[in-house]
């Protein structure tokens, strides 16, 4: 199983795969990036979580991603860890909403878990 995320620094989107495809899972909220990382580990320990796929932003803040990664992988060693670059996909996600009319309070509340939907499909494709 993989799990795709779109990290952020309050809301945290998760998509899961167990073939070829990517499918939305859930948004988590979270004030730290250690909380992030608990409700992660504690995830992938349920759902039997083999390879994490985590979309980042190239730039000053790419620092953040790699350490999320790294404390990730300190938790589970035997989780493979992957950063993927996630250039635009918020915006791939709120457009693909957009155009299904989907509310701005529900394109708010899913817009993580759809653009780590769209970071996993990528990394899927590219297999």
């Amino acid at each position: 199983m993989i799990l795709g995320i779109d990290l952020g620094q309050r809301k945290t989107g998760l998509a899961i795969s167990q073939g070829k495809f990517a499918t939305p899972y859930k948004t988590l909220s979270h004030l730290s990036l250690n909380g992030a990382i608990f409700k992660i580990v504690e995830i992938c320990d349920d759902q039997m979580i083999t390879k994490v796929i985590v979309g980042y932003v190239e730039g000053k803040i790419k620092s953040y991603f790699t350490r999320f990664a790294k404390e990730l992988k300190k938790h589970r060693p035997n989780l493979d860890v992957i950063l993927w670059d996630e250039t635009l996909t918020s915006q791939q996600a709120r457009s693909s909403m957009i155009e299904l009319g989907i509310s701005s309070k529900k394109r708010k509340a899913h817009e993580h878990q759809k653009a780590a939907c769209i970071i996993l499909q990528s990394f899927l494709d590219s297999l």
